[in-house]
């Protein structure tokens, strides 16, 4: 067995200075920067789309297990709004707050709760222009359902 050291974060070495730590992130931070990265992002946004597609795919076949549906949940609302998909995003959001404050609780997270959140996960997923902005609708009032669902566990 390995013996286990703990390294205090100051004793690691830097790869650089403070001064140049300080210029990397100016830079990093420069308007041609910003544009370049805004660049990168919208050229990957079709392959980003495709991967939050196929976990909105794999989350829809874990109706049923809380943890799965959560796990999922959580992947697409950290890709999707960088994929295009704010709407979806938001909604996967909601999803995982009402799973993660119901466990806290020490209650099941409602079935019917959950499959609304998956429901709309996938419409807003597949909408266009209109049903995409109608998504956010949507994901306020799945916020609000969940509150009110909550609301009702408590002691």
């Amino acid at each position: 067995m390995t013996d286990v050291r703990i390294i205090a974060p100051d004793a690691y070495p830097q790869p650089v200075s403070r001064s140049e730590a300080a210029r990397i992130s100016r830079a990093l931070k420069s308007p041609d920067a910003l544009a370049q990265g805004a660049r990168v992002i919208r050229q990957a946004g079709p392959i980003l789309r495709m991967g939050v597609e196929d976990y909105v795919r794999e989350l829809e076949q874990a109706a049923g297990d809380p943890a799965s549906v959560f796990d999922k949940a959580h992947e697409i609302r950290g890709f999707a709004e960088t994929a295009g998909l704010r709407a979806t995003g938001r909604i996967a959001d909601g999803l995982c707050r009402y799973i993660e404050e119901a466990s806290k609780r020490g209650v099941a997270a409602d079935p019917a709760v959950m499959a609304l959140h998956v429901s709309a996960i996938v419409r807003a997923t597949n909408a266009k222009d209109e049903a995409g902005r109608m998504s956010d609708v949507v994901a306020g009032e799945l916020a609000a359902l969940a509150a009110h669902k909550l609301a009702e566990t408590a002691p």
